[in-house]
């Protein structure tokens, strides 16, 4: 892969801020980056070999690279047998941001507004693009169990994009463990959410635990 455009071991601002991927999606799409350019070939490693850079399995490199490119962050073709992924172009939007920094010297956070919009055309067009939390049937009955349970609280379309959304939010908190999963989607819907949140137990379990007479003393200024 010589024709790789190395810009350093850092991970731009518009991939670092994008809050819906987890630390090795955003690594992934990183690496992909660097090997893309407008006369390059492309990122052509294996679920295997990004694996083992990663330090992930196999299985969550291909659930990455399925969610990337069902964001519109990567596009993914075949050239003969090969898998070819390629970044969302950005540079032209990265070098304005960069010509215009903060009065602190920082680079100022572009406005992603074209990647985002790209992203909800690409799911708005393609109803079968959504990356599930968690491989397997249990999932998808579940998902499909919280759509239908949700339509009783909450008015207006759900649409593929905010599926995604909600999708990639219940995949951080139940980290990919299907019973943790299930009980987020039955506090959510017991309480009439129209999204997820950690388990209340899990609040309950790391609150410091308050001493009645330390209490006192406290509020009586010893």
């Amino acid at each position: 892969m010589s024709d790789r455009q190395f810009r350093g071991i850092w991970i731009p601002v518009h991939i670092w801020e994008t809050s819906d991927l987890t630390a090795a999606e955003r690594c992934l799409w990183a690496e992909i980056d660097s090997f893309t350019s407008n006369n390059g070939n492309g990122y052509y490693k294996t679920n295997q070999q990004a694996s083992e850079e990663l330090g992930v399995s196999q299985r969550q490199v291909s659930r990455a690279f399925a969610k990337l490119e069902s964001m519109g962050l990567i596009t993914l073709t075949k050239k003969g047998v090969r898998r070819v992924a390629k970044s969302t172009p950005w540079q032209d939007v990265l070098d304005s941001v960069a010509s215009n920094p903060r009065h602190d010297g920082e680079v100022s956070s572009p406005q992603w507004r074209g990647i985002k919009n790209k992203e909800k055309n690409n799911i708005k067009h393609n109803k079968n693009t959504l990356v599930y939390a968690i491989d397997g049937e249990e999932m998808i009955e579940l998902w499909n169990v919280w759509k239908r349970e949700r339509k009783a609280f909450v008015k207006g379309t759900y649409t593929p994009y905010a599926q995604q959304k909600a999708m990639n939010k219940l995949q951080k908190l139940c980290n990919e463990d299907i019973e943790q999963a299930r009980k987020i989607v039955d506090q959510s819907i017991t309480n009439a959410w129209k999204t997820f949140y950690p388990i209340r137990e899990d609040f309950a379990k790391n609150r410091v635990k308050l001493d009645a007479e330390q209490a006192l003393k406290w509020a009586a200024g010893e």
